[in-house]
């Protein structure tokens, strides 16, 4: 081939006359990191694998991948290790690929938004560790890290792992098996820019060749040390076809896929004379060019339509290639010229096979399976089948592989299973029992933890949208499941529309678990008999978010939904749910909590927090109701929140990356930080927020998910730092949580669409929280569930008034309440600040006030005076009530009589009245002009009564008559004792009074006097 010179981007000049520096570290002048085993990865349950290509069994271990990390296990009779191997985007490996002196290929295009202006070594002469000289570098951003294992591959003597990437960046990693579990590569490999599809080794181990995805278009063949497992690209070639699968036949590699079949053989006996180099970079025409691989297309005749989907070899010169629709063909080296037999039809969806012991084990997508004769096979005899089986309880099989003497199998519920080596998967009187290591079989969409004495005996519960909830110990192994019920939904204009669980959420002992669906049912379901002992109508749709609160005299559930309403149901003494109120919200409510047994804590999409007082009826504790307290606004939209463990504090993660914390006794904002990385830089937006209390070793710190980089952070509850992250899911994470292990170690268990389920050991022992650096649809009927009316009760302000708050001195409510001008300033304007202003006029003892009064205001008032009050009852005299400002025709005035309607403002003065008989009962001072201007009024009031309700006629004359009877005499008699009592007060009060002095308000006078 001839050669071209290299015009690619260099970071050294060839002929630079200056030496070229050494190569610094890529982690120079980063933060340090030290998050790196605070987090580790202890065990992986599910698997992602849906091919051959996902998995691989050697000796007696097997691998198989799960989201971005490989789990090996190594089986030893009944019982079996795993060991996790996963490399972080930031991972420097042992040691670094030779840099490429030219390239056969094209400029690949580049990537948009690529910050750093990547390019692959194909295109560049430089290595990895060039790379770090560039000035453009930067660090990993978000969408860097998220990377998913595709392909893995084993060597044939079980000392290396060969793991290929996708996403962004992808990887072609290798480690070694000596080590339990690694987070270092061996080798780290960059060269494909879109994914791998493929991996396999050479059966001497000698070759590994990685194939990238049909963008990509890269076939690679690299050379491996079998000291140190290092690679040298030894040959490439482009591959543009969509590939299935890949294998070795001898010397020779196959690969297979839609309308494909091709043989490339491998030259071993190439040669490369070194080539001298006057500086880095400086490439001489003269030099050797690598050689191309060569390959050639195997004829498929009458299968040119086929779309092979696996593969396994049967010696140097032979395999058996399998297409999706089930045709079994041999591939055969005749003459150095491959030929592609057809030989029979598996009638079923091929998905995997397998060879051992003369026999060929073939597997298919629907739970069928089938074993042929391998010697009948290659004399090309079809009736070379030995079993074919067909079951539908058993899931398809995805991959089979085998040990010593073990057989192991992936099934389409993304579980492994591992049989003795004469079983055959689907035979209804097998005889060996299955060592299962279980999965959870679908999307796992959230995860709850369960307290160490609850009645389940698990430590961690999981729940997928078709309602089946599986209970989880740390090990790995399935205590129980069972099935939530749901109901079918049907819409006309929504017929496919299809019912799901939304959430679940479980008490602390576990005897009841509580879940919501799309439809807007809450369910309780009874852990003990696995019913459904309660089916609520909640909400209108989706049941957003669920929470319960338990003690040992009361278990209180709330939901919210996309309806802007949050329920609450609480259980009664015989064990039956009741619903208890319906809070309704401007906008959808995101979250609720009931961190204690008198607030519940909401946030909503309107960018506010809403703290409410759960009090109790007096004398029927049974009756509760939640009345509002306090609205704190928001600077954006929350996606989570969570209380300390010490209950005085909030945690709101908000869209804007930022994490606000609230004190829930003043309602004020304490401080807030940004989620960022240990390098200070690129925050993301947490949710599943959770705290975890201090321990002697440990601080309390924060728990949160990111779907932005899908990882999971930690920081320290008390100082904001950052304190450790780390990757693992592929797919949105629905979930985290803390459980406390059989070790009594903290740790974490994470889930997501993946279907894997994570499970991490903490360690924050050995650091100092200070100076850590920022590191057929029914027929529709009114009485099927979905057309039965939603619950909904809100109580009006006079049922609220039958509740009293808990009082300040019993410790229920410490925060000050807001004063009656701040309440009232919201709709009566003027009123309220004249009112402020004026208020220091009646019990002033100096002068000041005096000017006050000679200030000019918006209202006119003909009672004010230049000159200074000279008595208290001209002071009075000027204080202006509420009838006296009505009577005045202003702006303010008129928007004041035209708020609300006439029942609400008959609900208002009925509750006034009610509150007003209380703090009669006090013995608190009350002026006489003041009694005599509200009997007028109440006088006023009772004739203008009567004279619209005979106009009306919606009162019968003698209930109108004995309304005004009973009304008007008791309100007077009470009123007159008052007025005589008030002037008894007020005579005593000024013969008391010193003549030096200046004259104050009754009020003051009598307590002056006590005093």
């Amino acid at each position: 081939m001839a050669s071209t010179p290299s015009h690619r981007l260099r970071l050294t000049p060839a002929n630079s006359p200056f030496l070229p520096r050494p190569s610094r570290s890529p982690l120079r002048g980063q933060a340090p990191n030290l998050c790196d085993s605070r987090l580790s990865l202890k065990r992986v349950i599910g698997t992602t694998c849906a091919s051959p290509t996902g998995f691989d069994a050697v000796q007696s271990s097997f691998a198989y991948i799960a989201g971005g990390a490989v789990v090996v296990v190594d089986v030893d009779g009944d019982s079996y290790r795993q060991r996790f191997f996963r490399a972080r985007p930031t991972a420097v490996p042992t040691y670094s690929t030779p840099a490429l002196s030219h390239s056969t290929s094209t400029p690949s295009t580049p990537k948009a938004n690529d910050s750093r202006n990547r390019i692959s070594l194909r295109d560049s002469a430089f290595g990895s560790n060039d790379w770090a000289e560039s000035p453009s570098s930067k660090t990993w951003t978000s969408r860097e890290r998220i990377k998913a294992a595709t392909c893995l591959a084993l060597s044939k003597e079980g000392r290396f792992l060969a793991v290929g990437e996708t996403g962004y960046a992808p990887r072609v990693l290798i480690y070694s098996l000596e080590d339990c579990s690694s987070d270092t590569p061996l080798v780290s490999i960059s060269e494909h820019a879109y994914g791998v599809k493929a991996v396999a080794w050479s059966p001497d181990s000698k070759f590994l060749a990685s194939l990238g995805s049909s963008n990509d278009g890269f076939l690679y063949v690299w050379k491996i040390d079998p000291r140190t497992g290092a690679a040298k690209l030894f040959q490439q070639n482009r591959c543009t076809t969509y590939i299935k699968g890949m294998i070795w036949i001898g010397n020779n590699l196959v690969t297979l896929g839609v309308r494909h079949v091709k043989v490339w053989r491998i030259d071993d006996t190439q040669v490369t004379s070194p080539v001298k180099q006057k500086f880095i970079g400086d490439a001489t025409p003269s030099a050797q060019q690598q050689k191309t691989l060569p390959g050639r297309n195997v004829l498929l005749g009458n299968m040119i339509e086929a779309t092979f989907s696996c593969a396994d070899v049967v010696d140097d010169t032979k395999a058996i290639i399998c297409s999706e629709t089930g045709d079994v063909c041999l591939l055969d080296d005749v003459g150095k010229q491959m030929k592609l037999t057809h030989i029979l039809e598996s009638g079923f969806v091929t998905t995997c096979v397998a060879i051992r012991d003369g026999l060929v084990y073939v597997g298919g997508k629907s739970g069928n399976f089938a074993t042929l004769d391998l010697e009948s096979l290659i004399k090309g005899s079809s009736a070379c089948i030995r079993t074919n089986t067909e079951s539908s309880n058993t899931a398809g099989v995805l991959a089979v592989g085998f040990l010593q003497n073990k057989m192991v199998t992936v099934d389409a519920k993304r579980s492994i299973e591992i049989w003795d080596r004469s079983h055959i998967p689907g035979e209804s009187t097998a005889t060996s029992t299955p060592i299962p290591i279980p999965g959870h079989g679908h999307a796992v969409m959230g995860v709850g933890s369960l307290s160490r004495s609850n009645v389940t005996g698990a430590q961690f519960y999981t729940w997928s949208q078709s309602g089946r909830v599986i209970l989880w110990s740390t090990d790995g192994t399935i205590k129980s499941s069972f099935q939530v019920p749901l109901d079918e939904a049907y819409f006309e204009d929504e017929p496919e529309l299809i019912n799901q669980m939304t959430t679940l959420r479980a008490t602390r002992d576990g005897n009841f678990f509580i879940a919501g669906d799309k439809l807007g049912f809450v369910k309780v379901i009874d852990f003990i008999t696995k019913e459904c002992v309660t089916s609520m109508k909640a909400h209108s749709s989706d049941c957003q978010f669920i929470t319960v609160y338990e003690d040992n005299s009361r278990l209180v559930i709330a939901s919210c939904g996309r309806d802007r309403t949050a329920q609450l149901f609480y259980r009664l003494g015989n064990g039956e749910f009741e619903h208890l109120q319906t809070l309704e919200f401007a906008a959808r409510v995101i979250q609720i909590l009931i961190p204690s047994p008198d607030k519940i804590i909401t946030c909503s999409l309107d960018r506010t927090l809403q703290i409410h007082d759960l009090v109790s009826k007096e004398g029927d504790p049974d009756v509760m109701a939640a009345i509002p307290s306090r609205t704190l606004p928001l600077k954006a939209s929350p996606m989570s929140m969570t209380v300390s463990p010490d209950g005085k504090m909030l945690f709101v993660s908000q869209v804007e990356r930022s994490v606000y914390i609230f004190d829930l006794d003043t309602g004020k904002l304490s401080s807030s930080f940004k989620c960022v990385d240990e390098s200070g830089t690129d925050p993301v937006i947490l949710d599943s927020l959770t705290t975890c209390p201090a321990t002697e070793k440990e601080p309390a710190f924060l728990l949160g998910l990111s779907n932005t980089d899908k990882s999971i952070r930690m920081y320290d509850a008390n100082t904001s730092q950052f304190l450790a992250r780390e990757w693992g899911h592929t797919e949105a994470i629905h979930g985290v949580t803390m459980i406390e292990g059989d070790d009594a170690n903290q740790k974490i268990v994470s889930v997501g669409s993946d279907g894997t389920i994570m499970i991490w050991e903490v360690d924050l022992q050995d650091r100092g929280w200070g100076s850590v650096s920022r590191d057929s649809s029914p027929a529709k009927d009114a009485s099927t569930p979905i057309n039965q009316p939603t619950l909904r009760r809100v109580l009006s302000k006079s049922e609220l008034a039958d509740f009293q708050r808990p009082s300040s001195s019993a410790g229920g409510r410490r925060s000050p309440p807001r004063t009656l001008s701040k309440r009232r300033s919201l709709y009566l304007g003027s009123f309220s600040s004249m009112t402020a202003m004026k208020a220091p006029v009646v019990q002033a003892s100096s002068p000041a006030p005096a000017i006050a009064e000679d200030t000019p205001t918006r209202r006119p008032s003909g009672a004010l005076s230049g000159s200074p009050p000279t008595s208290p009852k001209a002071t009075l005299n000027r204080r202006p009530s509420v009838p006296a400002l009505n009577s005045k025709k202003t702006k303010s005035n008129g928007n004041l009589r035209s708020f609300g309607s006439l029942n609400m403002s008959t609900e208002q003065i009925c509750r006034a009245l009610r509150a007003y008989r209380k703090k009669l009962t006090s013995t608190d001072p009350i002026s006489p002009e003041l009694l005599a201007e509200l009997d007028q009024e109440l006088r006023l009031t009772t004739v203008a009564l009567g004279d619209r309700a005979t106009r009306s006629k919606t009162m019968s004359d003698p209930m109108l008559k004995s309304l005004l009877e009973q009304y008007s005499e008791q309100l007077v008699s009470r009123f007159n004792e008052e007025l005589r009592l008030g002037k008894s007060r007020g005579s005593s009060d000024q013969e008391t009074d010193s003549p030096d002095k200046r004259p104050g308000s009754s009020g003051t006078g009598l307590s002056s006097t006590s005093s």
